[in-house]
């Protein structure tokens, strides 16, 4: 405006140089209230600036100063400064604009004085090119760099969120292994006397063996028996140790597969049943059939086991009457395992929050508070689910997996 008002001063009316003057006022109130703070009234003020400029050049010199080229440019500016989410003034901006555009382009204003030349109007019809062009490529530089922007902070966003999940993953996994080191460590003595006594008994069987070989006639019969006490002894230490191999190896990489529950629940039984023996606590198991599976990660289904008869044998092992239960039982689509004990129940008041991380009402030593959280999250892994049943009398929790043929139905 301050380049075009000489010219407007030589060839348009009196009155729109008054106009060029009023109108940088107004763009410098602009830049002065966005500088103060003023953010939405200097656009608002911007919009209505641009659209009185234009306007005044169709009324001042007609349609063929190019007024309604410099409208079309001034119709991407309140997308520039306005957000989305500021629908009022963005569509009052861009109804102004139309406005304006609509009246020029149907011929509707004649000049308010003399037409100027030809030539005269041609420059005018450059300058509202040139300035409509200008306004056009800055809103699109302006819509570019902003999406560039977002795309870099997507970007970040995403390297970050991949950063956290792998921190948790991370983390989890630390606290099932803390889970397991906790319950193997109150198992400890439970295991090492299950492995002593054999071991034991191997020993005095040797010596057995060792007294029949110093004798000058050898009693077959009885050295059979005591070659068959020594297999059948290491037998039980092999069992042993294998269920603590399982349950002590990392098995969130295993696919799901078919796997025989039978065998998970003795293993799972047979590291924990001394320490119910010295206690006092019956431990049953009803039978399962073996031919029984459950689509499962193995030793993450005896985890959750051995976390819910730990918790049982704390929740019996004070009482007069101390008993374990473990139930199976099986539709054409999922198997339930129950756990069900003789101990006081789960008070109403603290039952929906038993599953949280770091909850426990054992005192302090006696638990991590991630047993159950830890058990529920290898059950949702599972696509299956583990529950307090609120309504049962004793105390039952239930894990529940899926069937093989409920996750890969035969084809019909």
């Amino acid at each position: 405006m301050a380049a075009t008002s000489p010219f407007d001063a030589a060839v348009a009316p009196p009155w729109m140089v008054l106009v060029d003057v009023f109108s940088m006022l107004l763009f410098i109130g602009v830049i002065v209230a966005n500088r103060r703070g003023h953010v939405t009234t200097s656009r608002i003020t911007l919009v209505i600036g641009g659209n009185l400029l234009a306007f005044t050049n169709a009324v001042g010199l007609g349609q063929d100063s190019g007024a309604d080229l410099l409208f079309m440019g001034l119709l991407a500016v309140p997308f520039t400064l306005f957000d989305l989410r500021e629908r009022v003034p963005l569509v009052a901006g861009v109804a102004l604009t139309l406005l304006g555009l609509g009246v020029c382009a149907l011929g509707h204003l004649s000049p308010a004085g003399p037409v100027p030349s030809a030539g005269d109007l041609r420059v005018y019809e450059a300058y509202s090119l040139v300035l409509g062009v200008i306004i056009i490529l800055f809103t699109l530089f302006q819509f570019s760099r902003e999406n560039a922007r977002v795309e870099r902070a997507l970007r970040l966003d995403i390297v970050a969120r991949e950063r956290a999940e792998r921190e948790l993953a991370e983390s989890r996994q630390a606290a099932i292994t803390a889970a397991k080191m906790a319950a193997l460590g109150e198992m400890s003595a439970s295991v090492a006397h299950e492995v002593n006594n054999p071991l034991a008994a191997i020993l005095l069987r040797a010596q057995r063996l060792d007294m029949l070989a110093r004798t000058d006639t050898v009693d077959v019969a009885a050295v059979r028996k005591t070659a068959h006490d020594i297999d059948r002894t290491v037998d039980r230490i092999r069992r042993i140790v294998d269920a603590l191999r399982a349950f002590a190896r990392q098995g969130d990489e295993d696919p799901l597969r078919p796997e025989r529950l039978a065998p998970i629940v003795e293993d799972t039984v047979e590291l924990c049943n001394h320490r119910y023996r010295l206690r006092g606590i019956e431990l049953t198991v009803d039978p399962i059939p073996d031919g029984l599976l459950v689509l499962c990660r193995g030793t993450q289904v005896a985890q959750v086991l051995l976390n819910l008869l730990s918790n049982a044998y704390d929740a019996v092992e004070n009482q007069d009457e101390r008993w374990v239960r473990m139930t199976v039982a099986a539709d054409d689509v999922e198997v339930h395992i129950a756990v069900l004990d003789s101990g006081p129940g789960v008070p109403a008041e603290i039952a929906a929050r038993i599953m949280e991380p770091f909850y426990t009402t054992k005192g302090i030593g006696r638990g991590t508070g991630l047993g159950l959280s830890l058990s529920e999250g290898i059950a949702a892994a599972h696509g299956g689910r583990l529950e307090l049943d609120a309504g049962a009398r004793p105390t039952r929790f239930v894990l529940t997996l899926k069937r093989p043929a409920a996750m890969d139905p035969e084809p019909a």
